[in-house]
């Protein structure tokens, strides 16, 4: 098989891999506006008189960009350098949490059980917060009381409250942005169709693997609307460690039936 002119119908997916031992360690797979670009980086040789005799070009460098369609927890742990915390029995992790709750025979029940104290409640009018009510041991007309998940409200307050809390959760991920940790050089590997500029029914798979990469941390925008996309960029490296020669690719197109 020897393919020249193809037509791109779509990448499919993209991971990445521990270089360790070749684990994935993310995935992507609603990719936008996938581009790949390269560039080399030469020196100018000139005669006397400042002529161009020739350039010569020693450094290549390799990027890819895209966008992911929807919001990626895995994508974001890589952005930030970070591990995505999955919570279990064993491993909780604490979530905020606000409620707006409608008052029944003086009192309220909370969704969760709080992780601590709940110091303060709101009445709310009109969608807005009004008076703020504290915590006390017993229900007067400025404090409220609290056993487990059951509040029960300031004498005489009717209609809808607002309360926020934290609570301890087994259902639940987490990414940390700390500010002292940095996205780490991982395997790359971007997986895509192709069809036969002539015959569309024959398709042929094709892939783009990195034996490194590191996504690029300078500049990271998430739109946080249901309608922005993910960026993302990486930029591939050469394995400067490894005594194989293969490791000297910035990376490979590879297209197979």
């Amino acid at each position: 098989m020897n393919v020249n002119e193809l037509i791109l119908d779509k990448v499919r997916s993209l991971i990445f891999t521990d270089l360790s031992d070749g684990s994935v360690i993310g995935r992507l797979t609603n990719l936008e506006e996938p581009s790949l670009q390269t560039a080399a980086e030469g020196e100018e040789i000139k005669d006397a008189q400042g002529a161009l005799i020739t350039r010569l070009f020693r450094t290549k460098t390799g990027k890819f960009t895209a966008s992911n369609s929807l919001f990626s927890t895995d994508l974001l742990a890589m952005q930030y350098g970070s591990d995505k915390e999955i919570a279990d029995d064993t491993t909780k992790i604490t979530v905020p949490i606000e409620e707006t709750l409608t008052v029944e025979n003086g009192k309220v029940t909370l969704s969760h059980t709080p992780l601590n104290d709940i110091r303060y409640i709101y009445s709310l009018e009109s969608g807005q917060l009004a008076t703020k009510y504290t915590l006390g041991a017993a229900a007067s007309a400025t404090e409220f009381s609290i056993t487990d998940q059951e509040i029960t409200v300031p004498t005489g307050v009717t209609g809808k409250i607002y309360v926020e809390y934290e609570y301890e959760s087994t259902s639940a991920v987490r990414v940390k942005n700390n500010a002292e940790k940095f996205p780490e050089a991982v395997g790359v590997r971007i997986f895509a169709i192709f069809k036969d500029i002539c015959n569309e029914n024959i398709k042929y798979a094709g892939a783009i693997v990195a034996r490194k990469g590191k996504i690029d941390p300078s500049s990271i925008e998430t739109a946080l609307t249901g309608s922005g996309k993910h960026s993302f960029s990486i930029d591939f490296m050469k394995d400067y460690c490894s005594e194989d020669s293969g490791d000297a690719d910035l990376f490979n197109v590879i297209i197979a039936e």
